[in-house]
């Protein structure tokens, strides 16, 4: 299953798993997360601007797990 890093504007990053990055919030909010709005992603970074409400929350990217796997 992919994971995803969250990086919320008050608090460290965290890393979840899910299938998509709108399902990986919903996770990691719970009962607080009302409508979501996610921007696209920068290039290079792959970082997408997270909005709750109407609010900025902060941010998440895809993180690859297998990245600095070296066989």
């Amino acid at each position: 299953m992919p994971q995803f890093e969250l990086q919320p504007a008050d608090q460290p990053a965290v890393f979840v798993r899910a299938r998509t990055s709108e399902e990986a919030l919903r996770r990691h909010l719970g009962d607080e997360g009302g409508d979501l709005a996610l921007t696209a992603a920068e290039a290079g970074t792959g970082w997408q601007a997270v909005s709750v409400d109407g609010a900025e929350w902060g941010r998440i990217r895809p993180r690859d797990r297998m990245r600095f796997r070296r066989d």
